[in-house]
């Protein structure tokens, strides 16, 4: 049976409690260790099958061409047993049949749709609370590419009954599955950087 850690994190959440502005509050997300690169599929399929690992390598790399070949040709692609890849448009809708053209499309979409197996597997998934992390600063990495800065958030795991965006609290937390360290009054201290999606 797979797990997920799902950790508690603070961030700006817009229209909370319908108040029409942004405040502070803890959003639940799955935790996500690392990104595997090729590399690691490939040694990852080396440990666990007889194909020598020259074959492996130039078959991914011939697959991920065969599919973006497809994709970009106009076909929906299907991944065996993961789902299908196709792209989708997004724009503006036009009523004169006259002005309708691809002026309106503003950009193309790579969408995935998993399939019903990978959903079931998903939705099986147990899963198990990390803890609370609240925003302990933030670092500009870089810019845009429109002049505006780059930067991420980084993160410090706190107990309960510590400070956070609602003052004090001993009430218990959200929880699916056990409380690891939290509940016991023992924390893991540093900064934890955010992932691309928690870009300010």
């Amino acid at each position: 049976m797979s797990k997920i850690l799902i950790k508690a994190q603070q961030q700006p959440v817009y229209n909370l409690n319908g108040t029409g502005t942004t405040s502070m509050a803890y959003v639940l997300r799955p935790v996500r260790y690392t990104t595997m690169n090729a590399d690691d599929i490939v040694n990852y399929c080396v440990a666990n099958s007889v194909v020598p690992k020259a074959y492996l390598s130039a078959a991914m790399i011939a697959f991920a061409q065969c599919i973006e070949n497809f994709l970009l040709n106009g076909h929906s692609v299907e991944f065996p047993n993961l789902g299908i890849f196709s792209l989708t448009s997004s724009g503006i809708s036009e009523a004169d049949i006259n002005k309708v053209g691809v002026e309106q499309v503003h950009k193309l979409n790579v969408r995935f749709l998993p399939c019903s197996q990978l959903k079931a597997e998903v939705e099986a998934v147990t899963l198990e609370f990390d803890g609370i992390y609240d925003i302990a600063g933030e670092v500009v990495v870089g810019d845009r590419g429109d002049g505006t800065p780059k930067s991420y958030k980084y993160y410090k795991k706190v107990r309960r009954g510590q400070m956070g965006v609602s003052g004090p609290s001993t009430e218990p937390g959200p929880s699916t599955g056990s409380v690891p360290s939290t509940s016991s009054g023992a924390f893991r201290s540093g900064l934890v950087e955010t992932d691309s999606e928690d870009e300010a």
